[in-house]
């Protein structure tokens, strides 16, 4: 039975005492607080030692102040060491600043080695779209518009970060521009425009708006507005009123305000009238007085006084405040050019128009130094440099021919073939073509001359489609086997196409016999000498489905009818050099315009007018069908600003391949031509 013990009672020889609840928690609570106290000193011994903050990279602050300093090249091999000593997208961000450096520093190659390096690296999305935005800005570098265009189209997306975006589009702007396509490329910096906040950003941006579309000739600008206009077809009114008041801002800015009136709420600046007249008119050198040096007596008289004709009638266009003083020179004896240009400019003369000659074209270009600007009438070569204030302008055929080569290759066809009369300027003409054709493909072609005076073509176009072969082919084995033997003879089937230069009487006896030879179904091509604007209803039928580029004027048949209203006989042989003289004095203020922006052109009635890199006024010319009416086919593309040439596969509708039906629709970077009748 136990026994209970009492309060005081002694255990194994201790007093024992019976503990209280309270005193039993005291006891826990002190054992848990060594315990921490011990965990405190446990940890206290494991933690890491302090140590200083991590000081950043000292190339880093040295890479940006080379850029600053504009010192790319260097900045561009010290980002690349940053981006080999850094781990992973650190170091392809410094990889993208490094290729941002190459081309600034006008480095191409390197810049597509750093993008070698770039595409082996791993890219967040962000840096996936940096990227391609590089390797259009290399493209663009390097001249390649065509491939900076595919690249950015690539990457056209809703969810860009602004920054990229807004550099998406000006590089796209820019590759448009390039391209010669100056309405997807004003398209581009209107949107660049909506992302903008900086008002000085967006006046800049909206100031090359202008530009382009103002570069367009009027009919383009009227077929392709929008309906309803909307802010793009409202940048296109403007443009309009540009292209016909802008010499004159007391006609434009009331128009302006009317415009202003007709859209409202459209985002152009308040500002930009102002600002882009300013640019306008620091470029346009307006001459109050012109020295114009023309033959009076000789073979060129007649042309001279076709073009003096041609420079009264645009001088009378312009408002009588703005009209300049011309004064002739007769340069009959073009030894003569040199002093009188001299004598011209002593009187006052503050710009020239002529010589016509090539001769007195030559002195100029070995004079040096010109005092004050010339628009010569036409083109030289030379062993020297042109001096910087001379320009040269011409209707010069070589041209024609040059743009049929470049027509040729544009539409697809590789294996044309030419056909000229034996004579020097089909000669010339022959060498313009394959000297062209050369250039583009780095190939020849065959070629034949037939006699000028004689109908019958038939000898050298056998010659031309190996009919002749195929005939001689047929003899051999006819003497093989000792009997006659059916034979049909055939044309050789590598050619696609023909170039000729021909009058229209010739060209009505070569398209048939082209057809007897089988081939009448080749795309022909010819130059404006194979009609005069207007041709019979027989002659139509003949000549149907040649292509032949001319000028505005002479397409333009209600221009060309109040033209021959107006000036009884001038709608003769004369009248591209009527054409000739009133661009002339249009093209004289805007010469350094030009100059400096070699993507803009002038509307002009002898073509679409450019400046090539030696000062030479380039045509755009109007293409055309005979056809019954005669079909726009559309101004010819430009090639001088791409280094592919600007070459692109032809679409379905728009090919000179047999049997496609040509649309007289504007391309987007020229636009339609004047009617003479559109293509349904």
């Amino acid at each position: 039975m136990a026994r209970m013990l009492p309060p005081a009672a002694v255990v194994n020889g201790r007093p024992h005492r019976h503990r209280t609840e309270h005193q039993m928690q005291t006891d826990r609570t002190a054992i848990a607080t060594i315990l921490l106290l011990l965990l405190g000193l446990i940890l206290a011994g494991c933690a890491p030692v302090p140590t200083q903050p991590q000081r950043p990279d000292p190339d880093i602050a040295r890479a940006r102040a080379l850029m600053q300093q504009q010192d790319y090249s260097a900045a561009s091999q010290l980002y690349e060491s940053l981006a080999n000593r850094k781990p992973g997208m650190e170091g392809t961000r410094f990889l993208l600043q490094a290729i941002e450096a190459a081309l600034r520093a006008d480095d191409p190659d390197n810049a597509q080695r750093l993008i070698d390096l770039a595409v082996t690296r791993p890219l967040n999305e962000r840096q996936q779209l940096h990227l391609t935005l590089l390797r259009a800005e290399l493209a663009l570098a390097r001249n390649q518009a065509d491939r900076a265009v595919d690249l950015l189209l690539a990457t056209l997306q809703s969810e860009m970060p602004t920054d990229l975006r807004k550099r998406h589009l000006r590089d796209l702007a820019t590759a448009y521009r390039r391209l010669g396509n100056l309405l997807e490329s004003a398209n581009a910096l209107q949107q660049l425009d909506a992302l903008l906040q900086d008002p000085e950003a967006r006046l800049q941006v909206q100031t090359e708006i202008l530009r382009a579309l103002s570069a367009l000739n009027e009919r383009t600008l009227e077929n392709l507005k929008p309906s309803p206009p909307g802010v793009a077809g409202g940048w296109m009114d403007l443009a309009l009123l540009i292209k016909q008041y802008g010499s004159d801002p007391e006609q434009l800015l009331p128009r302006v305000q009317q415009w202003r009136d007709d859209h409202p709420g459209h985002p152009a600046l308040p500002q930009l009238i102002e600002r882009f007249l300013t640019q306008l008119q620091g470029q346009v050198e307006r001459a109050d007085h012109i020295a114009v040096l023309l033959p009076e007596n000789g073979r060129f008289a007649s042309a001279a006084a076709a073009i003096r004709d041609g420079l009264m009638i645009s001088l009378y266009d312009l408002p009588e405040d703005q009209r300049p003083l011309l004064q002739f020179y007769d340069t009959s004896d073009p030894s003569t050019v040199w002093p009188i240009y001299n004598q011209a400019v002593a009187a006052g003369a503050q710009a020239v128009i002529g010589p016509l000659q090539k001769d007195g074209v030559r002195q100029l270009l070995h004079a040096g130094e010109l005092a004050v600007p010339v628009l010569a009438l036409n083109k030289v070569s030379g062993d020297v440099p042109s001096p910087d204030n001379l320009f040269m302008f011409s209707l010069d055929p070589e041209h024609e021919a040059r743009l049929a080569a470049e027509r040729i290759w544009q539409q697809g066809l590789r294996h044309p073939v030419v056909l000229v009369p034996e004579n020097a300027q089909g000669g010339r003409l022959e060498r313009a073509f394959l000297e062209r054709w050369e250039a583009l493909t780095g190939y020849r072609v065959d070629s034949e001359h037939y006699d000028p005076a004689s109908a019958d073509h038939s000898a050298p176009i056998s010659r031309l489609l190996h009919v002749d072969r195929s005939k001689a082919r047929h003899a051999r084995l006819q003497h093989w086997l000792g009997r006659r033997i059916q034979f049909e003879p055939r044309r050789r089937a590598d050619v696609d196409a023909v170039f000729m230069l021909a009058t229209p009487r010739q060209a009505q006896s070569i398209k048939p016999q082209l057809a007897f030879f089988g081939a009448g179904d080749l795309a022909t091509y010819a130059t404006s000498q194979a009609w005069n604007g207007h041709l019979t209803a027989q002659q139509l039928a003949d000549m149907r489905g040649i292509r032949l580029p001319d000028i505005p004027l002479i397409v333009n048949s209600d221009q060309r009818e109040a033209l021959g209203r107006d000036i009884p006989g001038v709608l003769g042989p004369g009248v591209r050099l009527y054409a000739l003289g009133i661009d002339a004095l249009r093209l004289q203020p805007r010469l350094r315009q030009l100059q400096q922006n070699p993507w803009e052109s002038l509307d002009g009635q002898t073509g679409n007018l450019y400046m090539d890199a030696e000062g030479r006024i380039e045509r755009q010319l109007i293409w055309i069908a005979l056809d019954d009416p005669p079909r726009i086919l559309g101004y010819s593309r430009r090639m001088d600003l791409t280094e592919s040439g600007g070459f692109q596969q032809p679409s379905p509708e728009d090919t000179d391949a047999p049997g496609k039906r040509e649309t007289a629709k504007p391309t987007t970077s020229q636009g339609a031509g004047p009617p003479v009748q559109a293509a349904q």
